[in-house]
């Protein structure tokens, strides 16, 4: 018994001791800022007001093509102001308008050794609800500036992000930089709505022009203010790799008739069981290869004992999925979600519905597929008299590891324009225009460098959408870099 202790003793002083030494020996993934120090930018009022304009154009993208071919004045208006408020970037730069309403810029390079750069941003927005218009504090598309804030639908997504990055060619034309990598600008109409008119019209002209692209940035994930467990700092999220979408329609079929005489069970009783058993067997909690990157370039920073779990991830994997799952963006980031979006059921309160519906929305994680969830589904459900169809469908991306020159550079750019953040990798939770590019580049990346809090995130596609002042000068200054470190910044230099 004496031996079995000692050995017990031995064997727990050995694993304390590989923990320690794992955790002594973490090196530090993030680039050393010059003083720390976020830079103090003076507010450049005339890129105020071109970003007040932008929103005040009611560019709102509609799945339907009846409400789109009506919208189509409001993106001609916005793509006529586009070329009057930045008459240097159109003079100097190939524009092409593609299907009507989607702009394809070409900034042509010098050297023709080095692979496309391109940056995107979408000029469409959601609409508002027509009920939370009175619980705006400012009207909706009026581009109020109050509070140090620009206030309006697309300030956040994506105008802000638009307008920004035409900035920064203005000022970089107007610096005389020459660029000898060759940049691309492009904005679709419809990212809301899938794209299918927008980004992918723009990637497929880029198809036909045998156009490859060495470094792909999209709108995405933010710098992010008190979000992300255990660490203090404002972290930089970017995007290496983005959630699959696909959305079930569970239809149920069986006779109705007077709600005086009910059946045992009814359609709608069949709905509900199946929609619950769904909700019931939640997908189980996995590390995709973004977030585990995101765990390397984060367990330097993170506080005792939370750095010995980071550290020893291997060791404490299911501890870690564990905790981030306790939360709804954290559970978002460790499985394959799934949410009842829709039901349609019923005419009158006195009639049992014949036939019944309800629609669930699926974001995969990478490593499962769209015909897993089916699969899934059709076993959880276990019932004929539902019927499963597959709407819309998009895989989950491929993942761009973050020891690429392309992460390497937009981590430098953010050393150099946000010197008090940290940068990691992630995984996007949303959908971008990205997944029409997908097979144009082997490095993407989902980033739109603007810090934000909860309470501002959660205002992207809702209520009070607005976007700080002087956030919107260091997102303007953070593309202004990148313009130009894309010129000096290549594969060979990563390091």
């Amino acid at each position: 018994m004496k031996k079995i202790l000692l050995l017990f003793f031995a064997l727990l002083l050995a694993m304390v001791g590989v923990l320690m030494f794992n955790t002594l020996t973490l090196k530090s993934k993030q680039l050393i800022a010059e003083n720390g120090k976020p830079l103090t930018l003076a507010i450049d009022s005339s890129a105020v007001q071109h970003l007040r304009s932008a929103v005040q154009i009611n560019t709102v993208s509609y799945s339907d093509s009846l409400k789109m071919s009506e919208a189509k004045p409001h993106f001609d208006s916005f793509i006529d102001f586009l070329k009057t408020t930045y008459p240097l970037v159109f003079s100097s730069l190939e524009d092409t308008i593609i299907n009507g309403r989607n702009i394809l810029l070409k900034w042509k390079g010098s050297n023709p050794a080095l692979q496309p750069a391109i940056l995107y941003a979408h000029m469409d927005v959601v609409p508002v609800e027509q009920n939370t218009l009175t619980q705006w504090k400012h009207p909706a598309f009026g581009g109020v500036v109050a509070d140090n804030c620009i206030w309006g639908r697309g300030t956040l997504d994506d105008k802000g992000s638009l307008i920004s990055i035409m900035e920064a060619l203005t000022r970089s034309l107007s610096n005389g930089l020459k660029p000898s990598r060759t940049v691309f600008i492009a904005s679709g109409s419809d990212e809301e709505v899938g794209g299918k008119t927008g980004a992918a019209t723009i990637a497929q002209y880029c198809r036909i022009n045998n156009l490859h692209f060495g470094f792909y940035l999209d709108e995405g994930m933010v710098i992010a203010q008190g979000v992300v467990l255990k660490i203090k700092k404002d972290v930089a999220l970017i995007g290496t790799a983005e959630k699959g979408y696909v959305t079930l329609e569970l239809t149920v079929n069986l006779p109705g008739g007077h709600s005086s005489k009910p059946q045992r069970e009814t359609a709608l009783d069949v709905l509900l069981s199946a929609v619950k058993n769904v909700h019931d067997r939640p997908f189980e909690k996995m590390a995709a290869p973004s977030t585990q990157e995101f765990i390397d370039y984060l367990a330097y920073d993170m506080p005792m004992p939370a750095k010995v779990v980071f550290a020893n991830k291997r060791l404490f994997k299911g501890m870690i999925l564990s905790t981030y799952a306790k939360t709804d963006a954290g559970n978002a980031l460790v499985r394959t979600t799934g949410v009842t979006t829709v039901m349609n059921a019923g005419l009158q309160d006195n009639v049992i519905p014949t036939k019944v519906s309800a629609k669930i929305n699926f974001r995969i994680l990478p490593g499962q597929s769209t015909a897993d969830v089916v699969n899934r589904v059709t076993e959880t459900i276990n019932d004929k008299r539902v019927q499963i169809l597959t709407g819309e469908r998009f895989e989950p991306s491929k993942t761009t590891s973050a020891d690429t020159w392309g992460f390497k550079l937009l981590q430098k750019t953010s050393a150099e324009v946000f010197p008090d953040v940290l940068v990691a990798p992630s995984l996007m939770l949303g959908s971008t225009d990205s997944k029409h590019f997908a097979d144009l580049t082997d490095a993407t990346y989902r980033f739109f460098p603007i810090r934000l809090d909860n309470e501002a995130i959660g205002t992207i596609h809702g209520i009070n959408e607005r976007i700080k002042i002087p956030y919107f000068m260091e997102t303007i200054r953070f593309y202004e870099s990148l313009l130009s470190n894309l010129q000096t910044f290549t594969p060979e230099s990563k390091k």
